[in-house]
């Protein structure tokens, strides 16, 4: 994969994959390093590698969206493409997190959808939940095992045995699922 070094006035170096190419910042303290670049360049080239194997999910061409797994024209939605992704997104979570919450006797106090480049979702302490928009984009037995795992995440705050044996009751092949997560990027 093509690579770019670029400089930065930061202390800390970070690499990205944008538009295909690894981008890679480095401090400009460093920049004279040689040492210190081709070390990185060797360490991103192997993690380059690594990313090739995962299932890349492309969310969107030109003409069609990808919706639960399956592309839909984009001439069906007539007004701002994102408001209406985020509202079918909502829509169809909605309900399931309603049904889960009430088999646990927990409530929720806020469900929200956004788009976020690092979390997929999320449970704070009180007790709002937050869906990654980019779920849409999965297929539904994806969707399901997310809001089964953060509902789960209203009773249990952690990663206990007692979560997983939680999220096992309502999905019993939920590692299986996770596992073909953990291969999954969506782009």
């Amino acid at each position: 994969m093509e690579h770019e070094i670029i400089y930065t006035k930061n202390r800390h170096w970070y690499a990205r994959i944008k538009d295909g190419k690894l981008v890679i910042a480095i401090p400009r303290l460093l920049r004279y390093n040689k040492k210190f670049r081709d070390t990185l360049i060797q360490q991103w080239e192997k993690l380059l590698e690594k990313h090739k194997k995962y299932n890349h999910i492309k969310t969107q061409d030109q003409d069609t969206v990808l919706i639960f797994g399956e592309e839909v024209p984009k001439s069906e939605f007539k007004w701002d493409l994102t408001k209406n992704l985020k509202s079918i997104l909502l829509e169809y979570i909605t309900p399931i997190v309603d049904e889960y919450s009430q088999k646990l006797w927990k409530k929720y106090s806020k469900i929200s959808v956004r788009k976020a480049k690092s979390k997929r979702w999320s449970c704070s302490s009180d007790q709002k939940l937050m869906f990654n928009l980019n779920l849409l984009h999965l297929s539904t037995k994806y969707v399901r095992y997310v809001i089964i795992h953060e509902v789960c995440h209203l009773k249990h705050k952690n990663h206990s045995k007692d979560f997983w044996a939680e999220v096992e009751w309502f999905l019993p092949n939920y590692r299986e699922i996770r596992k073909e997560m953990k291969k999954m990027i969506v782009e």
